[in-house]
Formats: C-alpha cells, structure tokens, sequence
C-alpha cells in the first residue's frame, strides 16, 4: 500500500497543464521519488513533493502534499515574495542621524540618535558601493563635525523602536541563538549583527584554547571559553551561548590545530545598544565630547518624542539586492527583517507571531490552500514551525502574477551555477533551468522554487525530506538532486 498510494494520487493529479506532460519523463520522476520514499533512509520519515503549473495553477505531481512538515530555509521564499510584493524591488530602508534639543555653538543641549527603519542590511559589507561598518561609523562622525557640534550634553541613543521588542522568536533554540545564523532582529540592526571571536588553538587535540579577541572589539562581553582544540582539517564545531538580553556568553566545542588564530562567528546581544557604543567611541576619538558616556537602546522606551532634526539619511541597496542575498546565501536575519516589516505593513504588528498571522491572511487572501500553514518566524530557524509542500506551491505559483515577480524570480539561486545550490545538479539539464532555495534543519532537507518545463511552461516545486535517518545527509542530498534533476526532464 505504501507504494500504491502514492501512485494512485499521482494519476488523479494528471489534469490541465500535466495532459502535456512526456509521460517517460513523469513516469521516471515517480520512481524515483517512490524509490527514495522506500528506502532505508527513509524508513521512519516523510517525503513530501508538490510540482504545480504557474500558469494554469494545475498540479503536475504530488506525494505526501498536505503533510505539515518542517520547510527549514526554504521558507525564506516566503518572506522574499511577500516583502517584494508589499513594498516593490525598488523599495530602500531608511537610517536617520538626527538630534534633539537646542544647538548653541558647537554644544548639543541634547541627545544624538541613531535612527532605524528595520534596514538588516546596515554596516553590512556584502554591497559594493555601500559602507560597510566602520565606513558607516565614519560617515555619522563626519556628519556630526559638518553640523558644527563639539559638545553633546545629553548621550548617543540607538532608535529601535521601528519594530517591536522581540528580537528573536520565542521559539528559537539556545544552542542557535549565540551564533551568527541566529542573529535576532531589532529596528536598528547594525553589520548584520554578528561579531568575530578569535581563538588561539593549543598544540595537540584536547588542549585548551585561548580568545585573542573579537572584530570588532566588544569589550563589555564576558566570555567564559570551555572551547578545546580539535583534530587539524576539522573546521568550526563551536557553539555560542548568549541571550538578547546578557552579555555573558559561553564558548563551546573545539576549533582545530594547526593555525595561530582561527574566527568563528557569533551575533552580538543588543546590536543596537552596540551601534550607539561604536559611535559613541568614535565621536570621543575624533574630538566630539559625550558628557553622557552609556549609550541607551530605544528598545528600553527612552526615546524622547521631542522634535528632531535630521543631518543624516542613509538609504539601503534596493530591496531586489537585499532578497538575492537572503536567498542565494540563506541569510536569517535579512528573512526575519522581511517578516516583521510585512506583518507591520499589513497589520500594523511587526511580533513575530503577529506577522506570521497577517502573512499567513495575506496569501490566504489571495487564493493560497494553508491548511497545514504553521509558520513561526520568517527564516525556517525556528524547528516548531512547519508547512506544506502544497502551501508552499501555491505561493510560488500566486507570486508569477506579481508586479515583482522578476525580482523575485532572479532572487533565487540556479541550481549548478550560484548560491547555495552551485554544487548540486551538475552535469544535468537541471542547471540553468530551475532556480532553487535550499533548507537544511536537523532531520530536514528541503529544495522549493521553479522549473522551465520542455514545453516552456514554468512550474513551480516543493519537495521536503523529513526525519530521515540521522547520518544521512550527503545520500538524502543527493538523492534529492537527482530527483530535482527529473523535474527539468518534464
């Protein structure tokens, strides 16, 4: 029955777009799907795939597409295709230097601010032609000595009220909270929020190791280093303990012998309250006075409502820019940065659970089945979060029919050639033919975006491979490539 069904769903699938369908062609890809659903690895977990014409919204192919099942990265396609369509490719965040108070002379009767608008691209250095972070620094400082002001009475204050407190869903693990990848999100974000920590390994394998630093230099974290030194050849097997809420964090697992500093990356706790220390510091090195030396984060609710001025506006990349970055390189914090201005677009709310709902209405609105839609944050990070293969299709397909949809069509990387998809497919008519977000969870794998059918036609997929057996990985990968090599044959 395990092999029958499927088979069964498939032919009652073969409708509209899929009557066009080479029959070899489909015949081959249900093997193959049925052979890997069947096999060992797969023996106490779920593989779900759904393949739906764009055009004609007719499902192709379906096996196991209502089964509600972790999407990892993939769901960043999601929010991509949501803030495209909401705000438009051309849409740039705003960050405001401004002042309040009285200026007399060369004297700030008042505070310095450091504005937000949500941009998660702010200080980052992945744009050419844009500062990166100490460039950014610099510009505020310079911007500062133009307005004539010497003295600041009051204190450097980072804005980050754009958005709501929660810089980090509620349902993210520890264990990914202190590293980079789990960076949370604040309407002030600054050099994508993450931190460098340099270790010194010891000589052999089990020795201890020692932290030389940190770029850039954050000296009001405290570190307690439990990292040993690991095996030459063996890479990055930290973890980073830290809370949004501390500064305490603990260093675990090993960094490998052979080198005299290795650099693992971590997110920095209030990158916000960060932005404003860095500035702060660089203002009292270039002769600006701060009477007030604690930077303060509007996270707190200091912020005064009084009138301000600005003296400087900086405008992000184009919002086309910072979706191909978040889904060619997997980028948690860009994706969680277009959840919560989505969910404050459409509702007003930008609380992850909040965007998650008015997301959800948005494509529902529009004619998407989310039966199965239990989304918990806009990156896939969070391991609660969940949907299906079918939701995820109906999505791709309503989003051909935006304004933005090249944008975001040339968001998502080609499988073979760029992104996080360059190694797969190689050799297959699958390169250059579909463009691929990949996902990766512990127990998942998962591939979603769109295909060129021989006919021309575009389709677009969903497959996810869930709970397969542990140690597995490179064959499921695999396997799956080879899968999303038969879709390009359809």
């Amino acid at each position: 029955m395990k092999i029958l069904l499927p088979s069964l769903f498939l032919l009652l699938c073969q409708s509209g777009f899929a009557q066009s369908v080479d029959s070899v062609a489909l015949a081959n890809l249900s093997d193959a799907v049925l052979e890997l659903q069947n096999s060992e690895f797969m023996r106490s977990g779920t593989l779900a795939v759904s393949i739906k014409s764009v055009k004609d919204k007719a499902n192709v192919f379906a096996l196991n597409p209502e089964r509600s099942l972790p999407s990892a990265s993939t769901l960043k396609l999601v929010s991509t295709a949501t803030v495209l369509s909401l705000f438009g490719g051309d849409y740039k965040f705003q960050t405001f230097l401004e002042y309040d108070g009285v200026l007399r002379g060369d004297t700030l009767a008042g505070n310095l601010y450091i504005h937000g608008t949500g941009d998660p691209s702010l200080g980052s250095d992945r744009f050419k032609g844009y500062p990166a972070a100490a460039e950014m620094i610099n510009r505020w400082v310079a911007a500062v000595k133009r307005s004539g002001i010497k003295y600041i009475k009051g204190k450097v204050l980072a804005d980050a009220s754009f958005f709501d407190k929660e810089a980090v869903a509620s349902t993210w693990i520890w264990g990914d909270m202190g590293n980079y990848y789990g960076a949370g999100v604040q309407g002030l974000n600054f050099n994508e929020n993450l931190y460098r920590i340099k270790f010194k390994p010891g000589v052999e394998p089990g020795d201890p190791t020692t932290v030389i630093g940190t770029e850039p230099s954050i000296p009001y974290l405290s570190f307690t280093n439990q990292v040993t030194t690991g095996e030459r050849g063996s890479g990055d097997q930290t973890i980073i303990y830290s809370s949004p809420l501390g500064n305490n964090v603990l260093l675990t697992g090993t960094v490998p012998a052979g080198s005299s500093a290795f650099t693992v990356k971590g997110s920095i706790p209030d990158p916000a309250w960060y932005a404003a220390y860095a500035l702060k510091n660089a203002l009292s090195g270039n002769g600006v006075v701060v009477a007030e030396q604690e930077p303060v984060t509007g996270n707190q609710n200091l912020i005064a409502p009084n009138p301000k001025k600005v003296i400087d506006e900086y405008k992000s990349p184009p919002l086309r820019e910072l979706c191909q970055q978040a889904n060619f390189w997997s980028i948690n914090l860009f994706a969680d940065a277009f959840f919560k201005q989505s969910g404050k677009r459409l509702s007003g709310k930008s609380g992850f659970d909040d965007a998650a709902t008015a997301i959800t209405g948005y494509w529902s609105g529009r004619g998407a089945d989310l039966r199965g839609f239990y989304i918990k944050d806009g990156s896939g990070l969070s391991p609660s979060g969940s949907l299906t293969t079918q939701n995820l299709v109906d999505i791709l397909s309503l989003a051909s029919g935006d304004v933005s949809f090249q944008d975001f069509y040339k968001s998502i990387a080609i499988i073979g050639q760029n992104g996080t998809v360059r190694n797969l497919a190689k050799g297959t008519k699958a390169v250059g033919n579909m463009h691929v977000k990949s996902g990766s969870i512990e127990g998942t794998r998962a591939f979603a975006g769109y295909v060129t059918a021989k006919s021309g036609a575009l389709l677009s997929f969903s497959i996810i491979a869930n709970k397969y057996v542990p140690g597995s990985n490179r064959v499921i990968s695999d396997s799956l490539a080879r899968i999303m090599a038969l879709m390009a044959e359809l």
